[in-house]
């Protein structure tokens, strides 16, 4: 049989971890911006760029799912003795090709782009600081923007060509981190967080598979649901400072 632990020890084991961390822990606060690189996964978003793919034999160049999302981040926070804050924005963005050349004889090319933004709130525990690097765990609360957009035109000027917004959703979402801040004794610092980001809330992708496949989506499921969920990587040039 399987041993339970009744939540009063659990709760006072992150007691013991926050009383612990304050012993070597002062304040400091920080503020930057910089690159943020993730691998995302949805399985609705998977199946209607598969469904493109396999609908159109006369395809060069096949469309490729879109996991990589990259795009800035700006983030700024600080800490009092074990308790440990930052608010932040994250511009995500992911655009996935293909191209062949049709039944008229003309060379197409149709592009999707997926976007993921996110403003968040974190809270977390300030595990030790000093004048020079500060380490910390938390958690992001965050209202996450989903967009699905789309163009086709010929290669030569799908360049200029507009996306069509197609999808868009607002949703909560959440993403459990490490941040480790390394600075200089003049307070010029670089932060690295790696996170796992995730939302409760599915997204319906249907009207994005009508929109690009127009002629066979009806013989599709409906609804076509999905979560972007999976690990990514800030790395930030920040100012950075103890309060004493």
């Amino acid at each position: 049989m399987a041993k339970s632990y009744p939540m009063h020890k659990i709760c006072f084991f992150f007691m013991l971890i926050t009383l612990g961390s304050a012993c070597y822990s002062q304040g400091f606060y920080y503020a930057g911006g910089g690159y943020n690189a993730a691998f995302l996964k949805s399985e609705g978003l998977d199946y209607v760029i598969n469904r493109y793919n396999e609908t159109r034999p006369y395809l060069d160049e096949t469309m490729p799912s879109p996991h990589f999302y990259d795009g800035l981040t700006f983030h700024f926070g600080g800490a009092a003795n074990a308790f440990f804050w930052d608010f932040g924005f994250t511009y995500r963005s992911c655009v996935v090709s293909a191209t062949g050349v049709d039944a008229s004889g003309t060379e197409q090319q149709r592009d999707v782009k997926n976007k993921w933004n996110t403003f968040d709130v974190g809270l977390g525990v300030n595990l030790g600081n000093s004048d020079t690097k500060a380490l910390m765990i938390g958690i992001n609360t965050g209202l996450n923007s989903e967009k699905s957009l789309t163009r086709a035109d010929t290669p030569e000027d799908i360049g200029v060509a507009n996306f069509a917004k197609v999808n868009s959703q607002f949703k909560i979402g959440f993403e459990p981190f490490v941040q480790f801040i390394v600075a200089t004794e003049n307070g010029l610092g670089i932060l690295f967080k790696p996170y796992y980001s995730w939302s409760p809330i599915k997204t319906d992708y249907i009207e994005l598979n009508a929109y690009i496949n127009q002629y066979t989506y009806i013989n599709d499921p409906s609804p076509i649901e999905g979560v972007l969920k999976g690990f990514g990587l800030s790395i930030m040039l920040v100012g950075y400072g103890e309060d004493n």
